[in-house]
């Protein structure tokens, strides 16, 4: 609030205070830390603070020509280790601002030749991960602080080569060939009990061991865990002291997701709860459902497994969807203000989630809200893309789902908190349905016109801050102002192109001026 006032003594205040210049507001982070907003809107005054701030507390990293950056960022991307290498050969200086968490993140990859590159020129094999990454560092969640990069490879984090067990091994051979020394978490995922058995039972509860040992495949281990009493269902901590967030069911959730049968009714046997709330993922008992593997369902519903409402919309669930609906199973409903206070109202959340038209238009039938109840936004919002990109099919259920939904409350919606509207949504969360979905809206009346509050843009100037190419020319193609004189001169459709540099884009708006 104090960059968008454009209030250089209450920023410096805050940075004094330890305010991140970094923090963005969901669900536009990228766009909308406070460094981002000066730096976009021409606050020179406010960038100069934020340097200054960064330069007392020693975080800024030293400076990388940004073609350097470029050349990583891409040869990460190309997923060719070989290429990556290169690049670092020929820009040794990425070491110092790359480094520190790159090797976290490989080790989590198993990307076995950059690791061994960054090894041998200097990278802290023991680094715990306690620190603030700044520039091209990886952002860490809170749960990973104080993690070593074996405790990264013990855990699979950041890949999905936990399968291949002999992949695993290597990466953690190379690591503790260098010297990584053992935790409790990757001795748990490694089956050294050597190290564990040295450890009381108080040191190793909260630290994610019978996670680990079932997702290493060490039964051996995960039972004698078990015997030393350790909470089958492993709560742990996530966040720090003053959130007070916990996760549980973990091991379960790992056992069900990684198909480890043995493991499953082991901790089951043991007391494990299948109904255990995974922070940001569901229960084990969801995550059986979703996977559809009969002999696991079975075993989770006879320990007394279930899916609420939500869970079975997300678990693609249709029968139990139409069961619950018909009031023929307990739905084990929790009204709350996120998902929905009926089982209607949640089942149309988690179906519209998991983009299951059947389950939609099931739940539909019994959401009575009106078209102009604000409810409905957020509820449009569900079957829009996150974070990755939509397959065909699943671009084709997106669509059908979110035109179910739009036909019941418009297109003329607004996020309460910032004012943009489902248009902008649809070019910030693009992943390769951004074009089609808002086609649909267009076609259903959606305006031009309409600015949010934070970036005080139109649908049209949004895309031209996030490159959408395709949509720049929809958009035009359908009457969008190329020029808008309303607008803050840094906030015009042009200035959001030359200040992001999408050369493309300002042809396409220098064409469309002339033709005005």
């Amino acid at each position: 609030m104090a960059v968008l006032r454009r209030d250089l003594e209450m920023t410096r205040l805050l940075l004094e205070c330890g305010a991140d210049p970094d923090a963005g507001i969901w669900p536009k982070r990228d766009a909308t830390s406070p460094r981002v907003i000066a730096n976009e809107r021409g606050y020179e005054e406010i960038v100069e603070a934020i340097r200054a701030a960064r330069r007392k507390r020693g975080a800024l990293a030293p400076q990388v020509p940004a073609e350097a950056m470029h050349k990583a960022e891409e040869a990460r991307r190309s997923g060719s280790e070989k290429a990556a290498v290169a690049v670092f050969e020929e820009h040794p200086e990425l070491i110092e601002v790359c480094a520190p968490t790159l090797l976290h993140q490989l080790a989590g990859e198993g990307s076995l030749l950059l690791m061994k590159w960054l090894l041998d020129h200097g990278a802290d094999v023991n680094r715990r991960a306690d620190f603030q990454p700044d520039q091209g560092a990886t952002v860490l969640a809170k749960s990973q602080q104080g993690w070593t990069p074996l405790d990264f490879a013990a855990t699979g984090h950041g890949g999905d080569w936990l399968f291949d067990k002999q992949k695993f091994e290597r990466a953690a051979n190379l690591l503790l060939e260098n010297g990584a020394q053992l935790t409790p978490l990757s001795a748990a995922a490694l089956g050294r009990w050597d190290y564990l058995e040295k450890i009381s039972k108080q040191g190793l509860e909260g630290k994610g061991v019978l996670e680990a040992a079932v997702k290493g495949a060490q039964i051996d281990v995960l039972r004698r865990l078990l015997d030393l009493g350790l909470d089958p269902d492993e709560p742990t901590q996530v966040g720090n002291l003053a959130d007070q967030t916990w996760s549980a069911g973990g091991p379960l959730f790992q056992a069900v997701v990684l198909n480890r049968m043995q493991m499953a009714c082991l901790l089951l046997e043991r007391g494990a709860n299948p109904n255990a709330d995974v922070y940001t993922a569901g229960s084990p008992a969801f995550r059986a459902y979703g996977g559809r593997d009969a002999e696991m369902i079975a075993l989770i519903e006879r320990h007394g497994g279930w899916l609420d409402p939500g869970s079975a919309g997300y678990a693609r669930q249709t029968e139990i969807a139409r069961r619950m609906l018909a009031g023929e199973i307990e739905p084990h409903l929790t009204p709350n203000d996120f998902s929905g206070r009926t089982v209607a109202e949640q089942l149309l959340w988690g179906g519209a989630s998991a983009l299951s038209a059947d389950i939609v238009r099931m739940a539909l039938e019994h959401v009575g809200w009106p078209p102009d109840d604000p409810r409905w936004f957020w509820m449009l919002w569900r079957p829009v893309p996150g974070h990755e990109d939509y397959s065909p099919q699943q671009q084709a259920e997106c669509c059908e789902c979110f035109k179910l939904i739009l036909a019941r409350c418009g297109p003329h919606h607004r996020a309460s908190d910032y004012g943009q509207t489902m248009l902008h949504e649809t070019v910030s969360r693009d992943h390769g349905v951004g074009v089609q979905l808002a086609t649909i809206l267009l076609d259903a009346g959606a305006r031009l016109d309409v600015r949010d509050k934070l970036l005080q843009s139109t649908p049209l100037g949004w895309a031209c801050r996030w490159g959408r190419v395709e949509m720049v020319k929809l958009f035009l193609a359908c009457g969008a102002d190329p020029i808008e004189p309303d607008a803050e001169p840094w906030a015009t459709p042009h200035a959001w192109a030359e200040k992001m540099q999408r050369r493309e884009i300002v042809e396409l708006l220098s064409s469309a001026r002339k033709r005005k």
